[in-house]
């Protein structure tokens, strides 16, 4: 730090003061600069030997580089050496009132008063207040009003945008002690308030996307990693496996949807996959938007490891008994994690970035929709290679993997994770169980997981008893909220096998004599036809 001497031999030489007062300006501000200003005006000489403009100039080094209180003592000095220099009862004022300092203000205000003429200090004011009005912005006056304008233009929007049931939506609930979570149904129409409290994260809430009519407002592709990969060590294993195949299924999906006129919204949900939103501007048949986004990711699912796509809706109709399918809305907090969700194309994770883009969307007209899925209704279905190999060696699980969601669902798990819940394995025995090539098909899907072994796996097969297992049962089982996903023509029993040819209405009871040569026949069937695969 560079050192100042000050003494009366100097105070006597007003030039040498002024040069000690042209390099005091100059002083760099930063701790060097500063620690040479505050050395200098440490002694009380200097500030007795300058005049009244020196002295102001002191005033302003010293407030530029934050010695507040010197800045304060040189305007006492000046006060009591030059009371009637106005600029510095002006200047002094000035700082006290940016201190908000009101005993201060008020003193040194009655000083001025006594040694400053009145007109003077009316100017003081108006200058004063024509300053505050052009520093205070127009849009300052009005931000709480203009915050709540746009505040409620955003909640309008997302009640446009995101709608479902009109008489019910669902609130999310977690016990992280128990490791459960769902949804309890609010049975009225969802409020501008409900939407303030989701959007702020105090609470989290979903919609039923079919309304009266079994109509919908968009339709929604559920994008989730797979039961394996849920596991934080097994993920990071797959970490680039995962970042490439997301990267991938949102450039093919968004490009998908461009190719198809659909309007499309990837979201990361927050928990443990994407949404991808298909909003439309009139309502259309929930069957219509489920045929078209059918179609829109036809065969995607089999060139995926780490992530499985599901459909919403997942129904044609509500059948009156249950609320239908159900998904979270976007921009909420999800409780079991923690995490908000957030529009992948957005500038950033800010509201108001959010809503510019969700601002700027073009709704799907019905017509488009309406037109794309008649069109994936009559052209051939093409599917992946992979998959018309497997669908053509076991027809039964194809059939019924593509029209009994619940099925579906199970066996897409059975295909990724590592293990079978209890619940998950009855209802693949209580139903594929009763296939006249129960053995092949069981065997076929159990042989992915590690703990596979033949003979219990047989033994289990040989306990199967009783009818097929109903569709309400299968969706109690595995805790399915909402409606059944499909209905059956006319009256009678409802189980997934009815999807097949050659299964009434009425299942007829499996025998409780197990018919041994029919098990020995299907375990050479079986043995042969593993021969043949590694052959």
């Amino acid at each position: 730090m560079q050192t100042v001497t000050v003494n009366r031999h100097q105070s006597g030489q007003a030039g040498e003061y002024r040069l000690l007062l042209d390099r005091l300006e100059k002083a760099p501000l930063d701790e060097s600069g500063t620690g040479l200003v505050r050395q200098a005006l440490a002694d009380g000489s200097l500030l007795a030997a300058v005049d009244a403009a020196d002295l102001l100039r002191l005033a302003l080094v010293a407030r530029q580089h934050g010695l507040i209180d010197r800045a304060r003592e040189i305007y006492g000095s000046l006060h009591a050496r030059f009371p009637a220099c106005a600029e510095a009862w002006q200047q002094h004022i000035e700082l006290l009132r940016l201190l908000d300092d009101r005993p201060a203000l008020v003193r040194i205000s009655a000083g001025a008063e006594a040694h400053v003429p009145e007109d003077v200090r009316n100017q003081w004011q108006d200058a004063a207040g024509a300053e505050a009005a052009s520093d205070m912005d127009r849009d300052d006056i009005l931000a709480p009003f203009e915050n709540l304008r746009r505040e409620d233009e955003q909640v309008a929007l997302f009640l446009r945008l995101f709608r479902g049931r009109e008489d019910a939506f669902a609130r999310q609930w977690v016990n992280r002690g128990e490791g459960r979570q769902g949804y309890v149904p609010v049975r009225r129409p969802m409020q501008p308030a409900d939407v303030r409290d989701h959007l702020s994260g105090r609470r989290t809430y979903g919609i039923y996307l079919l309304d009266r009519k079994s109509r919908v407002h968009l339709g929604v592709i559920d994008v989730d990693l797979v039961g394996r990969l849920r596991d934080a060590r097994e993920a990071r294993k797959q970490r680039p496996t995962i970042r490439r195949e997301s990267l991938y299924l949102h450039k093919r999906i968004a490009g998908l949807a461009h190719e198809a006129g659909l309007c499309c919204l990837a979201e990361v949900s927050g928990g443990k996959g994407y949404h991808f939103w298909f909003p439309v501007r009139e309502p259309v048949p929930a069957a219509a938007m489920r045929t078209a986004l059918q179609g829109l990711i036809n065969g995607l699912n089999e060139d995926l490891e780490c992530f499985n796509l599901e459909i919403f809706p997942k129904q044609d109709h509500r059948t009156g008994k249950g609320f239908g399918n159900l998904v979270k809305l976007p921009l909420g907090i999800h409780r079991v994690t923690g995490k908000p969700s957030s529009f992948v194309m957005a500038a950033d994770r800010n509201r108001d970035s959010q809503f510019e883009l969700l601002a700027s969307l073009r709704p799907t007209l019905a017509d488009v929709v309406l037109r794309l899925a008649d069109r994936h209704r009559k052209a051939p279905v093409v599917v992946h290679p992979r998959h018309a190999a497997w669908a053509e060696e076991y027809p039964e699980l194809a059939r019924l993997e593509s029209c009994c969601p619940m099925l579906g669902q199970v066996m897409a798990t059975l295909r990724s994770a590592k293990t079978l819940s209890v619940r998950e394995e009855k209802i693949l025995l209580a139903t594929i169980g009763h296939l006249p090539r129960a053995h092949l098909l069981l065997h076929h899907l159990f042989s992915r997981l590690p703990e596979y072994s033949r003979p219990p796996l047989d033994y289990k097969i040989s306990r199967v008893r009783g009818t097929v297992l109903g569709c309400r049962r299968i969706h109690s089982l595995l805790e399915a909220g909402g409606d059944l996903p499909c209905t059956f023509e006319g009256p009678g029993y409802a189980h997934p096998l009815r999807h097949l040819e050659g299964f009434g209405e009425e299942p007829q009871p499996r025998s409780e004599k197990v018919e041994n040569l029919k098990d020995a026949l299907a375990c050479l069937q079986r043995a042969i036809h593993q021969v043949e695969r590694f052959m």
